[in-house]
Protein backbone atom coordinates (compact mmCIF):
# COMPACT_ATOMS: atom_id res chain seq x y z
CA UNK A 1 0.00 0.00 0.00
CA UNK A 2 1.14 3.48 -0.76
CA UNK A 3 0.22 4.64 3.00
CA UNK A 4 2.64 2.33 4.20
CA UNK A 5 5.77 3.55 2.91
CA UNK A 6 8.73 4.20 5.19
CA UNK A 7 9.63 8.17 5.55
CA UNK A 8 13.18 8.90 6.23
CA UNK A 9 13.87 12.83 7.51
CA UNK A 10 17.56 13.55 6.98
CA UNK A 11 18.06 16.94 8.87
CA UNK A 12 20.06 20.19 7.94
CA UNK A 13 22.81 21.32 10.51
CA UNK A 14 22.16 24.10 11.65
CA UNK A 15 23.56 23.69 15.45
CA UNK A 16 27.48 24.35 15.59
CA UNK A 17 28.05 27.13 13.25
CA UNK A 18 29.86 27.78 10.07
CA UNK A 19 32.16 24.57 10.17
CA UNK A 20 29.39 21.90 10.62
CA UNK A 21 29.46 20.31 7.36
CA UNK A 22 28.67 17.04 8.27
CA UNK A 23 25.73 14.74 7.39
CA UNK A 24 24.73 10.82 8.01
CA UNK A 25 24.88 9.24 4.93
CA UNK A 26 26.65 10.36 1.79
CA UNK A 27 25.06 10.12 -1.42
CA UNK A 28 26.00 6.71 -2.34
CA UNK A 29 24.33 5.16 1.42
CA UNK A 30 21.11 7.44 0.66
CA UNK A 31 20.82 5.53 -2.76
CA UNK A 32 20.96 2.10 -1.16
CA UNK A 33 18.14 3.22 1.22
CA UNK A 34 15.77 4.18 -1.48
CA UNK A 35 16.57 1.25 -2.93
CA UNK A 36 14.88 -0.17 0.16
CA UNK A 37 11.44 1.04 -0.89
CA UNK A 38 12.18 3.94 1.55
CA UNK A 39 11.37 7.78 0.89
CA UNK A 40 13.71 10.20 2.07
CA UNK A 41 13.18 13.28 2.70
CA UNK A 42 15.94 15.72 3.38
CA UNK A 43 16.34 19.48 4.09
CA UNK A 44 18.64 21.84 2.22
CA UNK A 45 21.86 22.77 3.10
CA UNK A 46 24.38 24.95 1.08
CA UNK A 47 27.02 23.70 3.92
CA UNK A 48 26.78 20.03 3.78
CA UNK A 49 29.87 18.59 2.76
CA UNK A 50 28.38 16.58 -0.38
CA UNK A 51 26.54 18.74 -3.06
CA UNK A 52 22.68 19.08 -3.41
CA UNK A 53 23.11 17.56 -6.38
CA UNK A 54 24.31 14.56 -5.93
CA UNK A 55 21.29 13.58 -3.18
CA UNK A 56 18.77 14.35 -5.76
CA UNK A 57 20.53 11.82 -8.46
CA UNK A 58 20.57 9.13 -5.69
CA UNK A 59 16.63 9.61 -5.37
CA UNK A 60 16.58 11.77 -2.23
CA UNK A 61 13.52 15.06 -2.02
CA UNK A 62 14.80 18.28 -0.86
CA UNK A 63 11.88 19.77 1.27
CA UNK A 64 11.95 22.46 4.09
CA UNK A 65 8.73 20.48 5.94
CA UNK A 66 9.76 16.92 7.34
CA UNK A 67 6.37 16.15 9.14
CA UNK A 68 5.75 13.31 7.00
CA UNK A 69 8.75 11.47 8.33
CA UNK A 70 8.64 8.85 11.33
CA UNK A 71 11.97 9.03 11.64
CA UNK A 72 14.16 11.92 11.58
CA UNK A 73 18.22 12.04 12.07
CA UNK A 74 21.07 14.37 11.93
CA UNK A 75 24.22 14.95 13.64
CA UNK A 76 24.21 17.55 16.07
CA UNK A 77 21.49 18.57 18.21
CA UNK A 78 17.94 19.86 17.11
CA UNK A 79 17.28 23.66 17.36
CA UNK A 80 13.72 23.73 19.56
CA UNK A 81 11.40 25.66 17.11
CA UNK A 82 12.52 23.00 14.64
CA UNK A 83 11.47 20.06 16.82
CA UNK A 84 8.52 18.19 15.42
CA UNK A 85 5.93 16.37 17.79
CA UNK A 86 5.52 12.40 18.00
CA UNK A 87 8.69 11.81 16.45
CA UNK A 88 11.55 9.40 16.08
CA UNK A 89 14.98 11.21 16.37
CA UNK A 90 18.55 9.84 15.98
CA UNK A 91 21.46 12.45 16.84
CA UNK A 92 23.70 13.81 19.38
CA UNK A 93 21.80 14.87 22.10
CA UNK A 94 24.44 15.72 24.79
CA UNK A 95 22.02 14.98 27.56
CA UNK A 96 23.95 11.79 29.23
CA UNK A 97 25.72 13.57 32.09
CA UNK A 98 22.65 16.22 32.13
CA UNK A 99 25.00 18.99 30.05
CA UNK A 100 23.00 22.38 31.60
CA UNK A 101 23.13 23.66 28.42
CA UNK A 102 21.37 21.55 26.61
CA UNK A 103 18.21 20.72 29.06
CA UNK A 104 16.19 23.09 27.66
CA UNK A 105 16.30 20.77 24.77
CA UNK A 106 15.56 17.42 27.08
CA UNK A 107 12.68 19.69 28.38
CA UNK A 108 11.24 19.98 24.74
CA UNK A 109 11.71 16.36 23.65
CA UNK A 110 10.04 15.14 26.62
CA UNK A 111 6.98 17.78 26.45
CA UNK A 112 6.74 16.72 22.53
CA UNK A 113 7.19 13.35 22.73
CA UNK A 114 10.39 12.63 21.16
CA UNK A 115 11.46 9.13 21.06
CA UNK A 116 14.89 10.36 21.41
CA UNK A 117 17.82 7.39 20.36
CA UNK A 118 21.65 9.02 20.82
CA UNK A 119 24.36 8.18 19.07
CA UNK A 120 26.51 8.46 22.16
CA UNK A 121 27.63 4.55 23.36
CA UNK A 122 24.94 3.34 20.74
CA UNK A 123 26.38 -0.12 19.65
CA UNK A 124 25.77 -1.34 16.75
CA UNK A 125 25.01 -5.15 15.83
CA UNK A 126 28.56 -5.87 15.97
CA UNK A 127 29.02 -4.01 19.39
CA UNK A 128 30.85 -0.89 17.46
CA UNK A 129 29.91 2.37 19.18
CA UNK A 130 28.73 4.45 16.65
CA UNK A 131 30.23 7.08 18.27
CA UNK A 132 33.81 5.56 17.93
CA UNK A 133 33.61 6.90 14.07
CA UNK A 134 34.05 10.90 15.19
CA UNK A 135 36.06 9.87 17.77
CA UNK A 136 38.62 8.81 15.64
CA UNK A 137 38.10 11.49 13.32
CA UNK A 138 38.75 13.97 16.08
CA UNK A 139 41.73 12.23 17.18
CA UNK A 140 43.10 12.93 13.30
CA UNK A 141 41.98 16.37 12.78
CA UNK A 142 43.53 17.17 16.59
CA UNK A 143 46.64 15.57 15.63
CA UNK A 144 47.16 17.81 12.13
CA UNK A 145 45.70 20.77 13.76
CA UNK A 146 48.71 20.79 16.92
CA UNK A 147 51.11 19.84 14.44
CA UNK A 148 50.25 22.63 11.98
CA UNK A 149 50.47 25.36 15.13
CA UNK A 150 53.57 23.73 16.51
CA UNK A 151 55.38 25.09 12.89
CA UNK A 152 54.13 28.44 13.64
CA UNK A 153 54.84 28.47 16.78
CA UNK A 154 58.20 27.27 16.06
CA UNK A 155 58.61 29.90 13.66
CA UNK A 156 57.60 32.54 16.23
CA UNK A 157 60.02 31.13 18.77
CA UNK A 158 62.81 31.61 15.70
CA UNK A 159 62.87 28.20 14.15
CA UNK A 160 61.83 27.23 10.34
CA UNK A 161 60.68 23.52 10.71
CA UNK A 162 59.29 21.10 8.28
CA UNK A 163 56.45 21.64 10.24
CA UNK A 164 55.56 24.94 8.94
CA UNK A 165 54.65 22.92 5.58
CA UNK A 166 51.54 21.26 7.45
CA UNK A 167 48.08 23.25 6.99
CA UNK A 168 44.57 23.06 8.95
CA UNK A 169 43.21 20.17 8.16
CA UNK A 170 40.26 21.89 6.64
CA UNK A 171 42.52 22.86 3.96
CA UNK A 172 43.40 19.47 2.40
CA UNK A 173 40.76 17.89 -0.35
CA UNK A 174 40.97 15.05 1.55
CA UNK A 175 42.29 12.64 4.43
CA UNK A 176 44.34 10.79 1.97
CA UNK A 177 45.90 14.39 0.98
CA UNK A 178 46.77 15.42 4.36
CA UNK A 179 48.40 11.98 4.73
CA UNK A 180 50.81 12.63 1.66
CA UNK A 181 51.64 15.85 3.64
CA UNK A 182 52.73 14.88 7.03
CA UNK A 183 54.77 12.09 5.40
CA UNK A 184 56.57 14.80 3.52
CA UNK A 185 57.13 16.41 6.03
CA UNK A 186 57.99 13.39 7.72
CA UNK A 187 60.87 12.45 5.12
CA UNK A 188 62.67 16.13 5.76
CA UNK A 189 62.50 15.62 9.31
CA UNK A 190 64.11 12.27 8.74
CA UNK A 191 66.98 13.74 6.51
CA UNK A 192 67.59 16.75 9.72
CA UNK A 193 65.55 19.30 9.16
CA UNK A 194 64.88 19.34 13.17
CA UNK A 195 67.48 21.94 14.46
CA UNK A 196 69.65 20.37 17.05
CA UNK A 197 69.27 22.92 19.35
CA UNK A 198 65.47 22.19 19.43
CA UNK A 199 66.55 18.27 20.21
CA UNK A 200 63.63 15.90 19.08
CA UNK A 201 60.07 16.98 19.97
CA UNK A 202 58.41 14.74 22.00
CA UNK A 203 54.83 13.64 22.45
CA UNK A 204 52.82 12.06 25.08
CA UNK A 205 49.01 10.85 24.20
CA UNK A 206 46.68 10.57 27.15
CA UNK A 207 44.90 7.63 26.69
CA UNK A 208 44.99 4.63 24.43
CA UNK A 209 41.13 5.22 22.66
CA UNK A 210 39.08 5.53 19.83
CA UNK A 211 40.38 9.72 20.02
CA UNK A 212 44.13 8.79 21.25
CA UNK A 213 44.43 6.31 18.62
CA UNK A 214 43.55 8.54 15.21
CA UNK A 215 46.15 10.94 16.68
CA UNK A 216 48.99 8.27 16.76
CA UNK A 217 47.44 7.52 13.08
CA UNK A 218 48.62 10.58 11.96
CA UNK A 219 52.07 11.21 13.93
CA UNK A 220 53.05 7.56 12.18
CA UNK A 221 53.44 9.66 8.91
CA UNK A 222 56.90 11.36 10.76
CA UNK A 223 59.41 9.06 11.50
CA UNK A 224 58.06 8.41 15.29
CA UNK A 225 59.20 6.17 17.49
CA UNK A 226 57.06 5.14 20.55
CA UNK A 227 58.86 4.39 23.61
CA UNK A 228 57.47 3.37 27.12
CA UNK A 229 57.11 6.48 29.33
CA UNK A 230 60.08 5.68 31.73
CA UNK A 231 62.21 6.14 28.62
CA UNK A 232 60.88 9.27 27.59
CA UNK A 233 63.37 11.12 29.48
CA UNK A 234 66.21 10.20 28.25
CA UNK A 235 64.98 10.20 23.96
CA UNK A 236 64.28 13.63 24.87
CA UNK A 237 68.01 14.02 26.24
CA UNK A 238 69.91 12.08 24.34
CA UNK A 239 67.52 11.06 21.34
CA UNK A 240 67.81 11.31 17.56
CA UNK A 241 66.68 14.75 16.44
CA UNK A 242 66.13 13.18 12.83
CA UNK A 243 63.06 11.34 14.82
CA UNK A 244 60.14 12.54 17.06
CA UNK A 245 59.44 10.54 19.72
CA UNK A 246 56.07 9.67 21.36
CA UNK A 247 54.87 7.62 25.15
CA UNK A 248 51.25 6.55 25.33
CA UNK A 249 49.77 6.61 28.58
CA UNK A 250 46.56 4.69 29.89
CA UNK A 251 45.60 5.21 33.43
CA UNK A 252 47.73 2.48 34.79
CA UNK A 253 50.87 4.04 33.13
CA UNK A 254 50.77 7.58 35.08
CA UNK A 255 47.93 6.89 37.82
CA UNK A 256 49.73 5.47 41.19
CA UNK A 257 47.73 5.36 44.55
CA UNK A 258 48.49 7.56 47.52
CA UNK A 259 48.85 5.02 50.06
CA UNK A 260 51.84 2.67 47.77
CA UNK A 261 48.88 -0.21 46.91
CA UNK A 262 48.80 -2.02 43.54
CA UNK A 263 47.04 -0.09 40.80
CA UNK A 264 43.51 -1.01 40.14
CA UNK A 265 41.29 -0.23 37.42
CA UNK A 266 37.94 -1.02 38.96
CA UNK A 267 38.56 0.05 42.26
CA UNK A 268 40.15 3.76 40.17
CA UNK A 269 37.01 4.09 38.62
CA UNK A 270 34.82 3.47 41.95
CA UNK A 271 37.61 5.50 44.15
CA UNK A 272 39.27 7.87 41.97
CA UNK A 273 40.68 9.99 45.18
CA UNK A 274 42.87 7.24 46.40
CA UNK A 275 44.85 8.45 43.35
CA UNK A 276 46.98 10.53 41.80
CA UNK A 277 49.21 11.38 38.99
CA UNK A 278 52.56 11.42 38.68
CA UNK A 279 52.40 12.53 35.12
CA UNK A 280 53.30 15.97 35.92
CA UNK A 281 56.92 15.40 37.91
CA UNK A 282 57.48 12.37 36.37
CA UNK A 283 56.84 12.85 32.34
CA UNK A 284 56.16 16.18 31.76
CA UNK A 285 59.09 17.67 31.85
CA UNK A 286 60.53 15.59 28.48
CA UNK A 287 56.93 16.20 27.04
CA UNK A 288 56.68 18.53 23.74
CA UNK A 289 53.49 18.25 23.20
CA UNK A 290 50.52 16.78 24.91
CA UNK A 291 48.02 15.05 23.48
CA UNK A 292 44.64 14.38 25.82
CA UNK A 293 41.99 12.13 24.60
CA UNK A 294 40.39 11.38 27.99
CA UNK A 295 37.45 12.91 28.95
CA UNK A 296 37.81 14.40 33.01
CA UNK A 297 35.57 14.13 35.99
CA UNK A 298 35.57 15.74 38.57
CA UNK A 299 36.77 13.80 41.47
CA UNK A 300 39.78 12.12 39.12
CA UNK A 301 43.18 13.48 38.87
CA UNK A 302 43.96 15.81 36.86
CA UNK A 303 47.05 15.57 33.93
CA UNK A 304 48.13 18.88 34.73
CA UNK A 305 46.99 21.53 37.15
CA UNK A 306 47.47 24.84 36.86
CA UNK A 307 50.29 24.77 39.48
CA UNK A 308 51.97 21.75 37.71
CA UNK A 309 51.79 24.19 34.86
CA UNK A 310 53.82 26.55 36.12
CA UNK A 311 56.50 24.63 37.92
CA UNK A 312 57.01 23.16 34.26
CA UNK A 313 57.21 26.54 32.68
CA UNK A 314 60.07 27.25 35.35
CA UNK A 315 61.92 24.84 35.08
CA UNK A 316 65.23 25.39 32.56
CA UNK A 317 66.30 21.83 31.21
CA UNK A 318 70.60 21.80 31.58
CA UNK A 319 70.52 20.28 28.23
CA UNK A 320 68.80 23.24 26.47
CA UNK A 321 72.01 24.87 26.28
CA UNK A 322 72.17 28.99 26.39
CA UNK A 323 71.45 29.40 22.76
CA UNK A 324 72.60 32.38 20.37
CA UNK A 325 70.86 35.62 18.37
CA UNK A 326 70.61 33.13 15.36
CA UNK A 327 69.64 29.73 17.29
CA UNK A 328 67.48 31.05 20.40
CA UNK A 329 67.05 28.79 23.42
CA UNK A 330 63.34 27.28 23.54
CA UNK A 331 61.61 29.01 26.73
CA UNK A 332 60.85 25.74 27.93
CA UNK A 333 59.91 21.87 26.93
CA UNK A 334 56.56 21.94 26.82
CA UNK A 335 55.80 24.18 23.69
CA UNK A 336 52.08 23.11 23.32
CA UNK A 337 48.73 20.69 24.10
CA UNK A 338 45.89 19.53 21.98
CA UNK A 339 43.12 19.09 23.94
CA UNK A 340 40.96 16.99 21.41
CA UNK A 341 38.14 16.30 24.29
CA UNK A 342 37.82 20.31 24.32
CA UNK A 343 36.97 20.04 27.89
CA UNK A 344 37.62 23.78 29.60
CA UNK A 345 38.86 23.29 33.06
CA UNK A 346 39.35 19.69 32.74
CA UNK A 347 41.98 16.98 32.82
CA UNK A 348 44.69 20.31 31.42
CA UNK A 349 43.23 22.82 34.10
CA UNK A 350 45.05 25.57 32.25
CA UNK A 351 42.62 25.30 29.45
CA UNK A 352 40.05 27.86 30.04
CA UNK A 353 38.00 28.26 26.74
CA UNK A 354 37.39 26.01 23.72
CA UNK A 355 38.75 27.10 19.97
CA UNK A 356 37.49 27.00 17.02
CA UNK A 357 38.20 26.12 13.10
CA UNK A 358 38.74 29.85 12.43
CA UNK A 359 40.70 30.71 15.33
CA UNK A 360 41.81 27.14 16.71
CA UNK A 361 45.27 28.40 18.44
CA UNK A 362 45.93 30.45 21.73
CA UNK A 363 48.92 30.97 24.27
CA UNK A 364 48.13 30.67 27.55
CA UNK A 365 50.51 32.67 29.90
CA UNK A 366 51.07 31.56 33.50
CA UNK A 367 52.35 34.55 34.72
CA UNK A 368 49.08 36.53 34.15
CA UNK A 369 46.59 33.87 33.84
CA UNK A 370 45.93 35.17 30.20
CA UNK A 371 44.77 33.81 26.80
CA UNK A 372 45.37 35.50 23.66
CA UNK A 373 44.28 33.82 20.22
CA UNK A 374 45.99 36.77 18.09
CA UNK A 375 49.53 35.63 17.76
CA UNK A 376 51.64 32.93 18.27
CA UNK A 377 54.97 35.29 19.45
CA UNK A 378 54.80 35.88 22.96
CA UNK A 379 55.28 34.01 25.98
CA UNK A 380 53.31 30.99 26.83
CA UNK A 381 51.93 27.07 25.98
CA UNK A 382 50.50 26.93 22.82
CA UNK A 383 46.79 25.59 23.32
CA UNK A 384 44.30 23.80 20.78
CA UNK A 385 40.97 22.87 21.96
CA UNK A 386 38.66 22.67 18.76
CA UNK A 387 35.45 21.78 20.27
CA UNK A 388 34.00 20.39 16.66
CA UNK A 389 37.62 18.47 16.00
CA UNK A 390 35.61 16.11 13.02
CA UNK A 391 34.33 18.90 11.24
CA UNK A 392 37.29 19.36 9.72
CA UNK A 393 37.51 16.22 7.63
CA UNK A 394 33.25 15.86 6.70
CA UNK A 395 33.38 13.73 3.66
CA UNK A 396 35.32 10.90 5.12
CA UNK A 397 33.61 11.36 8.66
CA UNK A 398 30.16 11.16 7.35
CA UNK A 399 30.74 8.57 5.13
CA UNK A 400 32.35 6.10 7.80
CA UNK A 401 29.67 6.96 10.23
CA UNK A 402 26.81 6.58 7.77
CA UNK A 403 28.47 2.76 7.04
CA UNK A 404 27.59 1.94 11.12
CA UNK A 405 24.03 3.89 10.61
CA UNK A 406 23.25 2.23 7.71
CA UNK A 407 22.23 -1.28 8.68
CA UNK A 408 20.38 -0.10 11.32
CA UNK A 409 17.83 2.03 9.45
CA UNK A 410 15.21 -0.63 8.53
CA UNK A 411 14.54 -1.48 12.35
CA UNK A 412 15.00 2.18 13.10
CA UNK A 413 12.31 2.76 10.65
CA UNK A 414 9.68 0.35 12.97
CA UNK A 415 9.96 2.85 15.58
CA UNK A 416 6.48 5.01 16.52
CA UNK A 417 6.74 7.57 18.96
CA UNK A 418 3.46 7.50 19.30
CA UNK A 419 3.17 3.78 21.05
CA UNK A 420 4.90 2.55 24.18
CA UNK A 421 7.99 1.00 24.23
CA UNK A 422 7.23 -1.66 25.38
CA UNK A 423 5.29 -2.71 22.31
CA UNK A 424 7.84 -2.01 19.84
CA UNK A 425 9.81 -4.75 18.59
CA UNK A 426 13.18 -3.27 18.29
CA UNK A 427 16.70 -5.00 18.58
CA UNK A 428 18.58 -5.00 22.01
CA UNK A 429 21.04 -2.34 20.47
CA UNK A 430 18.14 0.22 19.51
CA UNK A 431 16.60 -0.23 22.18
CA UNK A 432 19.12 0.32 25.09
CA UNK A 433 20.03 3.75 23.00
CA UNK A 434 16.63 4.99 23.90
CA UNK A 435 17.06 8.18 26.37
CA UNK A 436 13.25 9.06 25.95
CA UNK A 437 10.30 7.58 24.87
CA UNK A 438 6.28 8.79 25.70
CA UNK A 439 7.03 11.89 27.34
CA UNK A 440 9.21 9.85 29.94
CA UNK A 441 13.17 9.15 30.48
CA UNK A 442 13.53 5.66 29.89
CA UNK A 443 14.75 3.34 33.19
CA UNK A 444 18.28 3.18 32.14
CA UNK A 445 18.50 7.00 31.77
CA UNK A 446 16.34 7.87 34.33
CA UNK A 447 19.53 9.10 36.57
CA UNK A 448 19.58 12.18 34.46
CA UNK A 449 16.57 13.22 36.59
CA UNK A 450 18.95 13.08 39.78
CA UNK A 451 21.68 14.70 37.97
CA UNK A 452 19.86 17.36 37.08
CA UNK A 453 18.54 17.75 40.98
CA UNK A 454 22.16 17.54 42.50
CA UNK A 455 22.92 20.24 39.80
CA UNK A 456 19.88 22.69 39.67
CA UNK A 457 19.76 22.24 36.09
Amino acid sequence: MPGDKKVLGIRQEDYGGLWERRTPFNPDQVKKIVDQGVKVLMEPCGRRAFPQVAYEEAGAIFTDDLSEASLIIGIKQVPLPSILPDKTYCFFAHVIKAQEENMPLLDAILKHNIRLIDYEGWLDFKGVRLDSVFGQYAGRAGMVNILHGLGLRLLALGYHTPLIHIAAPHSYPSLAAIRDAVKHVGAAISKGAIPKSIGPLTFAFMGAGNVSRGAQEMLNGLPVEFVKAVELKEKALNGDHKKVYATVLDCEDHLVKRDGGKFDLNEYFKQPKLYRSIFPEEIAPWVSCIINGVLWNYDHPRTLTIENLRNLISQTPKDDGKGSPGTPKLPHRLLGVCDITADPGGSLEFVKDCTHIDSPFGLYNINDDSFKTSTFDGPGVLVCAVSNMPSQLPEEASSDFGDLLLPLIPDLLKSDATKSLSQEDLPKSIYDAVITSNGKLTPKFAYIEGLRAKAGV
